[in-house]
């Protein structure tokens, strides 16, 4: 699976069945960045888990 495709599945995984509850959205996004990168052992997808950064502090 590619980066993007793993973020995805992640945060759906994540949002439908959370292992833990999240208080915010950056908890969640800390949460599916650290599933990856238990999945994928590097830190390409970090440009997308930036983005989702990104998109929590403007809104």
């Amino acid at each position: 699976m590619s980066n993007f495709s793993l973020v995805v599945y992640y945060m759906f995984k994540e949002i439908f069945n959370p292992r833990l509850h999240h208080s915010d959205f950056q908890e969640l996004v800390e949460d599916v960045d650290y599933d990856v990168f238990k999945k994928t052992h590097n830190f390409k997808h970090m440009k997308y888990i930036k983005f989702l950064h990104t998109l929590s502090e403007e809104y």
